[in-house]
């Protein structure tokens, strides 16, 4: 089977955040359920997996998802049980904390390299597209992104104008762009300056009168749906996606609301730049506004981007078909590549963002970076070795060469 890129994984979130995973040596049980505490991308899984490159998504968690998005009863809970972790949280500043988190995803790789064992993969920051060619059989390259533009800080300091504000934002996207930043997801769980953001909160099914109905699973935290438009004047969208597009940075549309992703697809098309959604699913089945919907996978398709399927159960598919389905979750994906490839005429458009260790409801058959031979193994099942080397790898190499830097061909 061929390699695979990862558009979309979060190493530095466990390993920055959890004190119980010291290094990306540390392995922890896993198993196909939801589990905050897991490991899914530590290293010794992705040593023994078939992942070439991976996007490794750093996610510094919004202080105002940690004030406000965490139910009450919760909040206290941390502040008794764990306050020396959670008061950080509320306080710290988010660009510092994504420096630090980058910092330690390039001293881990160090880490790995300096104690590798025989038959073990060497580590690779790959800070250019060009370099992913370049990887040896048995390296595995890592590449930094982001998950949120509230880094940049949630709001402008007091007294700082916009202008102010958006000038010291481009010192910073200099500053990512020399360490090797290859892409940015505009929105996360709460606001920022920069895209309005969908309501992430996740469905479950519930029977209610007799009835299975879909709830929102909010028991301990509940997100927050942007409550503005892509050209709000507080706000700063479009001078920053063309800031973004101009330096060759790759926008992510993932978790941003569908009218504010319309206007991005014009910027792209304007700029001849491919887009991407990197982890998520189909409102064919499953009509959230988190998913693409049939009009974006072409639009999609036609700028020559990709769409990355999450590898989350919650998102496939629609919730209440869920009920008491015991399975797992390649066959759900296999069927979205079918739909994709059925709309649009070919797979040119497909790729893999697993969200490994994000809070994904994973696989039952696939729900570590050890085991992702089986997706290929499941998608030889429908579709042609050629279309399954696109989805897994070859498509999201295009996205990378012509989205990140300047575009080349592939």
């Amino acid at each position: 089977m061929p390699g695979l890129i990862d558009l979309h994984a979060h190493p530095t979130l466990k390993m920055y955040y959890l004190p119980h995973i010291w290094s990306f040596r540390t392995t922890v049980p896993n198993g196909g359920f939801r589990n905050p505490f897991s490991f899914r991308t530590a290293y010794p899984h992705l040593c023994k997996g078939n992942v070439k490159v991976m996007l490794c998504t750093h996610y510094i968690l919004e202080r105002g998802f940690m004030r406000f998005g965490v139910r009450p009863w919760a909040r206290v809970a941390q502040m008794i049980a764990w306050p020396i972790w959670y008061v950080p949280r509320i306080t710290e500043d988010p660009w510092k904390t994504l420096i630090a988190n980058m910092d330690l995803l390039e001293e881990q790789i160090e880490y790995v390299n300096k104690t590798l064992k025989p038959g073990e993969k060497r580590l690779r920051l790959v800070t250019a597209a060009d370099q992913i060619d370049a990887l040896a059989d048995d390296e595995i390259g890592l590449v930094h992104t982001i998950e949120g533009a509230h880094v940049f800080g949630e709001a402008p300091d007091p007294g700082q104008t916009l202008d102010e504000y958006m000038e010291r934002t481009r010192e910073r996207l200099a500053i990512l762009q020399s360490r090797g930043l290859a892409l940015i997801t505009l929105a996360h769980f709460w606001d920022n300056m920069f895209a309005p953001q969908t309501d992430g909160t996740e469905l479950v099914p519930t029977k209610k009168r007799g009835r299975i109905v879909p709830v929102m699973d909010d028991l301990v935290v509940r997100m927050k749906r942007g409550s503005w438009r892509w050209d709000d004047p507080e706000h700063l969208c479009e001078p920053f996606a063309r800031e973004l597009l101009d330096r060759g940075i790759l926008i992510d549309l993932a978790h941003t609301q569908e009218h504010a992703r319309q206007e991005v697809y014009r910027l792209c098309d304007e700029y001849r730049r491919p887009v991407t959604m990197t982890h998520v699913g189909l409102q064919h089945f499953f009509p959230h506004e988190y998913n693409a919907s049939d009009d974006e996978i072409r639009t999609i398709h036609r700028l020559g981007g990709v769409l990355g399927l999450i590898f989350s159960m919650r998102l496939l598919q629609h919730p209440v078909k869920l009920q008491g389905y015991v399975g797992g979750g390649l066959e759900f994906l296999a069927e979205n590549v079918r739909y994709v490839k059925d709309l649009v005429g070919d797979v040119s458009c497909l790729g893999i963002g697993t969200d490994f260790d994000g809070l994904t409801d994973p696989f039952k058959d696939c729900y570590d970076s050890g085991m992702m031979g089986a997706v290929g193994e499941t998608l030889s099942k429908y579709f042609t070795d050629d279309e399954v080397e696109q989805v897994l790898y070859g498509n999201a190499l295009r996205l990378l060469k012509q989205g990140w830097g300047a575009p080349t061909s592939v």
